[in-house]
């Protein structure tokens, strides 16, 4: 898989290493509200980490990471993998 440079650079801004796809392992993520798990790459489940991390700050107030790089780990995740965005973000 190719990850576009623009990914890329919303990675390195916020701690994900664009590396972890290439072990071909597989994890579980869970949705946070639901409990609902899905098997996903490492990658994915970073991103999906990564994603809860952010919600986490920006509903205590802290907005220090852009929207815009927020929402760039998002539609990475449903363009990679819609049933673990489906499952876990959605």
């Amino acid at each position: 898989m190719t990850i576009k440079q623009s990914v890329i650079n919303t990675f390195n801004r916020i701690g994900i290493d664009p590396t972890l796809d290439n072990t071909g392992k597989s994890q579980e993520a869970f949705n946070r509200f639901t409990g609902e798990s899905v098997a996903v790459t490492p990658l994915v489940a970073e991103c999906i980490a990564k994603v809860y991390e952010i919600s986490n700050q920006y509903e205590g107030g802290n907005y220090k990471i852009p929207t815009s790089d927020f929402d760039r780990i998002r539609y990475f995740v449903a363009e990679v993998d819609p049933t673990a965005y489906n499952t876990c973000l959605d």
